[in-house]
């Protein structure tokens, strides 16, 4: 593939134009989770998706999503941020914290933070504390009765999650166990293991993409992620496809102050 380097634009809300209602954005919300059932779908961007439907939805300040294989290990697929990121990934090598827990025992778990640490998490609670979040509600995510992952959802400001709020979160989890399921099912040949197997294997490589082009361009993370995003969706590209290019030095992006796509806040 030759290298190239376009502008990139700013890319549209998966949610509709601004300014819509807020239940015209949900029911374009799980509109845009069901439809899966095409040849080149992306599980990468569908489940970066989910977390951009979460921070557009619910009132809170970050989003993560986890998945398992079958037997194995949970996992961190998506982050709406790299704060979040680092959180989610502390919680999953100290082997504790809320999104653990409802994943373990299949229930949602609400929990509070504050500075003195949860005797249940001590390390999660202090390291989530310290980030400025106040308090986490975990959604597990289920599929035919077993749980596959998670729905982490971290608040900055007083208050746990309200309940219409959890209860649009169960929504969403749902729409998104359902939307794998029927991914899976539209590829006889991919089975629901290969389908996770396959999410989770991508996110190493748009790691690696962020990392380098946070190095060639000097920026952060967030900023690299987004213009990564927004120029696979311009281009109509698959992100793992796009972030692979990167890495691999055939595709180039422009430095940040040639191009159109506003830095995130």
């Amino acid at each position: 593939m030759p290298s190239s380097s376009f502008p990139l634009p700013d890319p549209a809300s998966s949610n509709g134009p601004p300014g819509l209602p807020r239940e015209a954005r949900i029911t374009a919300a799980l509109i845009d989770l069901a439809d899966t059932l095409v040849d080149d779908f992306d599980p990468a961007e569908f489940l970066y998706r989910v977390a951009e439907h979460c921070m557009d939805l619910l009132d809170i300040g970050d989003a993560g999503v986890m998945l398992a294989v079958p037997g194995g290990p949970l996992r961190l697929v998506a982050a709406s941020s790299e704060r979040v990121r680092l959180v989610e990934l502390f919680e999953l090598d100290a082997s504790e914290g809320p999104c653990c827990t409802a994943f373990d025992q299949a229930v949602p778990v609400d929990h509070t933070l504050n500075a003195t640490p949860s005797p249940r998490w001590p390390r999660f609670s202090t390291r989530a504390h310290s980030a400025g979040y106040t308090s986490v509600h975990a959604t597990p995510i289920r599929l035919r009765g077993d749980t596959i992952g998670v729905l982490n959802l971290f608040r900055r400001v007083p208050g746990s999650l309200p309940a219409a709020d959890r209860h649009l979160a169960r929504a969403l989890a749902d729409a998104t166990a359902i939307s794998l399921l029927q991914q899976s099912t539209l590829d006889q040949h991919r089975t629901v293991r290969a389908q996770l197997e396959k999410a989770l294997d991508t996110r190493t490589i748009i790691e690696q993409a962020k990392g380098f082009l946070t190095a060639r361009h000097e920026t952060d993370l967030d900023t690299a992620f987004h213009r990564l995003r927004a120029h696979a969706r311009h281009h109509h590209l698959r992100l793992v496809d796009l972030a692979r290019d990167i890495v691999d030095g055939t595709t180039t992006l422009p430095p940040p102050d040639t191009d159109k796509t506003p830095t995130p806040p």
